[in-house]
């Protein structure tokens, strides 16, 4: 059971108006008899994230678990419209039989629900809510926190610090998938059960022939590669006060909140331009097989969205579908102005129409580029082609002692997860280079 309180009351009523929106949005393509348009499909995906981060806050608040707030009917309608569109995703497959397959997760899916499919019987997971398992460790308090005492059971670090429960770190996992852009781009999310992961990925098309009867079969020239997904450590501290942990009922929703945003803008930055050193993955921009098109010697300005379609075009020259681009937001804000030759809005080129758009000032606008020192980038590709790798436990550890924070009455608040990313066929990506501002 649950306290309504006028916080939680507001929660409840923000979340309502975002399902009341996708349920506008799916009417009107019914009564209509037509599919979504892509930027109905672009709105209804936004909605989705809104409403499962507004879930997630209300639970973090005391409220209502999934299970009462998400009516049957509300679940039918998210997955029906995921299903029924094509280039996005279905609801959640069935799992495998087979427990030595390999199950990505897409951005619809969460890692959480891997993690109830395996837990033995015992605490359920929507008794456990981060704000109060973390109010009881910094405070050494449980009341009203039981069931996250007892999901505590044995997960002290001996290093002084605690391994939060799977469930909770599933949730933290999965706020910060919902914000990285490449995986809103429809980049999968594969759990690992280990600190590494061997994976095929496609090094050569295969090519089909026509053959006589009787005759000689030719071989195809497809080849395969491996890949090895290897945990790397991705880190996000911050300070809080005692005694706000002991007065401040919404610290969970605000600490969980600030660590999921950090490390999805980090897992952007690295899915998207990693070095591939001993201590990050290796990005899409530096992948062997990626096709990097360099706007001119010295860059150049977006003037037409003419390097896009080429983008494309050689996507599909290497068998693929560009689904989507993400770029800065200074070049988003170039191309949003555009003007034609009357002054008018620019009419987009079909391939960029049907692109679906991210923005993140992961990319940076101050890369050297020959000349040019205020360079940018922009990403093309079909991102389910990009896998992200993901130990399904975040580890979460909570000091009094470390640097100022026991004479300041702070704690230091340390969360960190091991991920990597692997392009399973790079050919099917392009990063534009050398995009200066007009």
């Amino acid at each position: 059971m649950y306290k309504m309180t006028g916080d939680i009351r507001e929660m409840l009523q923000k979340r309502a108006k975002l399902i009341d929106e996708a349920h506008t949005i799916l009417d009107k393509a019914q009564v209509e008899s037509r599919s979504l348009t892509a930027e109905e499909s672009r709105k209804f995906d936004t909605l989705q994230r809104q409403a499962e981060l507004a879930t997630m806050e209300i639970q973090q608040a005391g409220g209502p678990s999934s299970d009462e707030l998400s009516s049957s009917e509300e679940r039918g309608d998210f997955g029906r419209i995921a299903g029924g569109r094509g280039d996005v995703y279905g609801s959640r497959t069935e799992q495998s039989a087979d427990p030595r397959e390999i199950r990505a997760l897409r951005p619809n899916e969460q890692i959480a629900q891997t993690v109830r499919e395996r837990r033995a019987a015992g605490v359920e997971d929507g008794e456990l809510f981060f704000g109060r398992w973390l109010r009881g460790v910094i405070t050494g308090n449980w009341t009203g926190a039981e069931a996250e005492q007892r999901a505590m059971s044995g997960s002290q670090d001996t290093a002084g610090g605690y391994l939060m429960p799977e469930p909770l770190s599933a949730q933290i996992i999965d706020l910060a998938r919902n914000q990285a852009r490449v995986i809103q781009a429809g980049a999968l999310t594969v759990p690992m059960e280990s600190s590494s992961l061997t994976l095929a990925r496609v090094d050569g098309d295969p090519t089909a022939y026509w053959k006589a009867e009787g005759a000689e079969g030719t071989e195809s020239d497809m080849t395969f590669g491996a890949y090895v997904l290897r945990s790397r450590t991705l880190m996000a501290l911050c300070r809080v006060s005692v005694e706000l942990a002991e007065d401040a009922y919404n610290l969970g929703s605000l600490v969980q909140s600030s660590m999921s945003s950090a490390l999805a803008l980090e897992l952007d930055r690295a899915a998207l331009r990693g070095m591939g050193a001993a201590e990050e993955p290796m990005g899409i921009l530096n992948t062997d097989g990626v096709t990097v098109t360099s706007m001119g010697p010295d860059g150049a300005a977006l003037t037409t969205l003419e390097p896009f379609s080429q983008a494309v075009q050689d996507i599909a020259e290497a068998n693929g579908e560009a689904t989507s681009v993400i770029l800065s937001p200074r070049e988003w804000g170039t191309i949003d102005r555009m003007l034609d030759g009357d002054g008018k809005p620019l009419t987009p080129l079909p391939s960029w129409a049907a692109l679906r758009k991210y923005v993140t000032n992961q990319i940076p606008i101050n890369l050297a580029h020959g000349m040019a020192t205020t360079a940018s980038e922009a990403y093309i590709g079909d991102f389910t082609k990009c896998l992200i790798g993901m130990r399904t436990q975040l580890t979460l550890e909570v000091s009094r002692e470390a640097g100022t924070a026991f004479h300041n009455l702070q704690m230091l608040i340390r969360a960190y997860l091991r991920a990597d990313v692997c392009l399973t066929q790079p050919g099917h990506f392009v990063v534009l280079t050398g995009i200066i501002p007009a």
